[in-house]
């Protein structure tokens, strides 16, 4: 059976952080003993083992949204592989009732803290429209935002192997590879690769695939007895 999948929206909300704004002095002595790439490690005053890692902040928010983006990213993927999925297995060419399971809007909101905004004057007479927040308060709402997306995308992952799994189960008795076509090709002078024949996008390319493969067999296996009959009646003239 086709599993629906039980996720009725997709709203990323965020927790407001509960971490001071205050920034306070990070330095300590520490006495260095080595080196794990940028990292040091050593002995802190009490002679505990440490290992410090230092990130400049806006490295560290930087580093946070490249990730974020991705996972975005990754999710919006999910979602389309989960949707190209399902309408297969509605497909009546695969047995399928024309019926597509519903697949939710995927609704992502970020919550990244309070913004103060002020309209004024600058020292040159400009107006400007300036905008501030807390530091640690937006690093928080970017690492909670990555946890929301990271679970979503856990959750679009797992429905989308299942309906996969399924599909493979269909298309085999139907004829097709359990998976997809791949493209065919081969390396030309230069390196570069020379499609031959397209990688399947859909089903319409899946039974055309199929097909072509299916006359050419059949091609052969005229040819291939075209030749055995010619040997046999060379084999019989010779025993005359």
């Amino acid at each position: 059976m086709k599993r629906a999948l039980v996720m009725t929206g997709l709203l990323l909300l965020v927790l407001p952080a509960c971490s001071s704004n205050k920034i306070k002095p990070v330095d300590e002595p520490l006495d260095v003993k080595g080196k794990l790439g940028d990292q040091e490690i050593g002995l802190n005053e009490e002679n505990e083992g440490i290992i410090q890692d230092s990130v400049a902040v806006e490295d560290e928010l930087r580093s946070l949204k490249w990730k974020n983006y991705e996972t975005e990213r990754k999710l919006k993927q999910e979602r389309t592989d989960l949707l190209q999925c399902r309408t297969d297995l509605a497909d009546p060419r695969l047995s399928g009732n024309k019926k597509l399971d519903p697949i939710p809007e995927l609704e992502i909101s970020e919550d990244l803290g309070k913004v103060q905004e002020k309209i004024g004057l600058t020292q040159n007479g400009r107006i400007k429209v300036v905008k501030k927040q807390f530091i640690n308060e937006r690093i928080e709402k970017e690492r909670q935002y990555r946890e929301s997306l990271d679970k979503l995308v856990k959750e679009l992952s797992s429905h989308r192997e299942n309906c996969e799994r399924e599909l493979g189960y269909v298309r085999v008795a139907h004829g097709l590879p359990a998976e997809r076509y791949n493209a065919l090709g081969y390396y030309g002078p230069q390196g570069n690769f020379i499609v031959t024949r397209p990688a399947e996008r859909n089903l319409d390319d899946a039974f055309r695939i199929l097909a072509e493969q299916t006359r050419r067999g059949k091609k052969l296996q005229r040819e291939e007895a075209a030749v055995n009959s010619s040997e046999d009646s060379a084999i019989e003239s010779e025993n005359l």
